[in-house]
C-alpha cells in the first residue's frame, strides 16, 4: 500500500511590503479622491457659470489656478512614484547584500514585479491628472472665449 503524500505549494517569494511601499499606496488613494473632488467641483462651477448671465474673469482665473494646483499635483506624483521606485529597489539590493546565499532570480524577479507594479499605478494616476487637467484647460479656455466674445 501506498502512503498518500500531500503536495504543499510554498512560494519562493514573500508578501512582505516595506513600510513605504504601503504609505505610497495610502499617498495614491488620497491623491485619486482629491483629483476626483476636484473635478466634480469644476464641472460644477463650470455648469452654473454657464448658466449665469454675469461670468467674471475673477472665476476664471480661480478656476484656472486650480487646474494648476493639479498638475503640479501630477508632478508631484511622478517625482513620489520614481522615489518609491528607488527606495524599494535599494531595499531589495541592500537584502541581498546581506543574504548569506546567492542570488536567486526567484527572489529577485517577484520582488522587482512589486516594485514596477506600484511604479506603474504612480505613472498611471499622474498620466490621469495631466490628462484631466489639460481636459479642464481646454473647456475653460473655451468657456473663456464664449464669455469674452459676447462682450
Amino acid at each position: 500500500m501506498q502512503e498518500e503524500q500531500a503536495v504543499n505549494f510554498q512560494p519562493m517569494y514573500g508578501e512582505h511590503q516595506p513600510w513605504f511601499a504601503r504609505l505610497f499606496a495610502l499617498y495614491l488613494l488620497i491623491v485619486i479622491i482629491v483629483l476626483l473632488q476636484r473635478g466634480v467641483r469644476f464641472i460644477w462651477v463650470l455648469l452654473k457659470l454657464r448658466k449665469r448671465s454675469e461670468q467674471s474673469e475673477s472665476a476664471f482665473s480661480e478656476l484656472s489656478s486650480r487646474i494648476a494646483s493639479s498638475k503640479q499635483l501630477a508632478g508631484l506624483t511622478v517625482l513620489v512614484s520614481i522615489l518609491n521606485l528607488s527606495w524599494w529597489i535599494a531595499d531589495i539590493l541592500l537584502g541581498l547584500e546581506t543574504a548569506k546565499a546567492p542570488p536567486n532570480l526567484g527572489y529577485i524577479l517577484p520582488e522587482i514585479g512589486y516594485v514596477l507594479t506600484a511604479f506603474n499605478l504612480g505613472i498611471i494616476v499622474s498620466v490621469a491628472a495631466l490628462g484631466g487637467s489639460m481636459w479642464a484647460q481646454f473647456a475653460l479656455n473655451r468657456r473663456r472665449n464664449a464669455f469674452l466674445n459676447q462682450k
